[in-house]
């Protein structure tokens, strides 16, 4: 695997911690977005704008009393492209598989790797 087929669209800091803070919940909108990522508005415009552009996010807008509210939501394409992501990263760190042990997932460092695949480091 060469690093250059990362996703370049979650290359980017800002987009990946908008992705991964939407893997976690159902939905957030755009204040407690910017809250929980830590980019300013500004910045957190430019990035969803990109990411609902490219299918990876949805953006519904409401009310929340007089006021009007973007709620963003990570899509199935968003979440399958950032499952892709980390498991690309793991690959090129030279890690087998990821997971938390509570879900069955291990972590093996390939030079460590034994050929029974049964054996777990």
């Amino acid at each position: 695997m060469h690093t250059r087929q990362i996703d370049e669209l979650l290359g980017v800091p800002a987009r990946r911690a908008i992705v991964a803070t939407l893997a976690r919940v159902d939905s957030r909108a755009f204040t407690q977005l910017g809250q929980e990522t830590g980019l300013a508005d500004g910045n957190l415009h430019v990035q969803t704008r990109k990411l609902l552009a490219a299918g990876y996010i949805d953006g519904a807008k409401g009310r929340k009393g007089n006021r009007r509210v973007t709620c963003f939501s990570l899509t199935s394409l968003g979440r399958e492209k950032f499952r892709g992501f980390v498991q690309q990263l793991a690959e090129a760190a030279g890690v087998s598989r990821l997971g938390p042990p509570e879900l069955g997932g291990r972590i093996r460092s390939r030079s460590r790797q034994s050929k029974d695949d049964s054996q777990v480091l």
